[in-house]
C-alpha cells in the first residue's frame, strides 16, 4: 500500500512539472521565388529568421544557400509533388523545443539585390521531434522582380527638367 501511494506522489509530480527535456527538432526552410526558381548563393540568399509566434523569441537565423533548383522538375510537377532537389537553396537548423510551439518563419532577399528585397512570413505550429524536412521542408514563396537601374545612374544630376530620360535596367525574376 504504502508503495503505491509513493508511486502516485511520484506520477502526480511528475505531471504537474510537465516536460522537463527539450526535443531537438530538425526545419528546412526554403524559399522559391515566384512563378521561377529557388533563391539561393547565386542571388545572395535569403535571410530567415524563425520566432515563437507568441513570445517573438529568437529561436534560429541563417541565409538560404545552394542552387536554383531543376528548371523542368519547378515548371512542370504537377500540385503536392516536391519541386526542389537535395541541391536546391535551403537554410537547415535544429530548434530545441519542450513542447507544441507556433512558429514564424520571415524570410527576406535577394540579398545581393538590396534594392528588389521583399519579405514574407508565415506560420505554423510545430511539434517538439516531428520534423519539417521532407519533400520540400517548409515552403515560402516570395513575389517580385530583381531590377537593377543601369541608366541613368543614381548620382547624376539633370540641368533643368527634362523633357525625356532613358532608362536601361536589368530585370529578372528572383
Amino acid at each position: 500500500m504504502r508503495v503505491k501511494i509513493i508511486a502516485a506522489l511520484l506520477l502526480g509530480l511528475l505531471c504537474a512539472v510537465g516536460p522537463v527535456f527539450a526535443v531537438p527538432t530538425h526545419i528546412t526552410i526554403r524559399v522559391k521565388t515566384k512563378g521561377a526558381k529557388f533563391l539561393g548563393t547565386s542571388m545572395g540568399g535569403a535571410l530567415i529568421v524563425i520566432r515563437d509566434a507568441e513570445t517573438g523569441e529568437l529561436l534560429a537565423k541563417g541565409i538560404t544557400s545552394g542552387g536554383t533548383g531543376n528548371t523542368e522538375r519547378i515548371m512542370k510537377a504537377p500540385g503536392r509533388v516536391p519541386v526542389s532537389d537535395e541541391g536546391s537553396a535551403k537554410f537547415t537548423t535544429t530548434i530545441d523545443i519542450d513542447g507544441p510551439r507556433l512558429l514564424e518563419v520571415a524570410a527576406y532577399g535577394p540579398l545581393s539585390q538590396r534594392q528588389a528585397a521583399n519579405r514574407v512570413s508565415a506560420t505554423q505550429w510545430v511539434i517538439p521531434g516531428k520534423d519539417i524536412t521532407g519533400g520540400d521542408g517548409w515552403m515560402m514563396e516570395l513575389p517580385g522582380l530583381a531590377v537593377q537601374i543601369l541608366s541613368p545612374r543614381s548620382h547624376v544630376l539633370f540641368q533643368g527638367v527634362p523633357q525625356t530620360v532613358p532608362i536601361e535596367a536589368n530585370i529578372t525574376m528572383m
